[in-house]
């Protein structure tokens, strides 16, 4: 008789455990896509074709980002 009461009380403890488990990875996983991985670049719009570049890729005019040149000049002419 206390073997079986041994295996319950282990096979109960297991689903705990397996239970607890469960919820804190279910409250990782709902933290971390509002994070953004510490190697992600940091993104910037041309001012106008509007398109999203890395910032390390943009060409900056004053407080705008531009995608190339050409753009750049256009937005700047008018």
């Amino acid at each position: 008789m206390g073997l079986i009461k041994l295996i319950i009380l282990a096979a109960l403890v297991w689903v705990g455990l397996r239970f607890w488990r469960a919820l804190q990875h279910q409250r990782t996983s709902q933290q971390t896509p509002d994070q953004a991985p510490p190697d992600a670049p940091v993104m910037v719009r041309c001012a106008q074709c509007q398109v999203h570049l890395p910032q390390s890729r943009a060409l900056r005019a004053g407080d705008q980002w531009y995608c190339c040149a050409e753009h750049r000049d256009e937005h700047s002419d008018s």
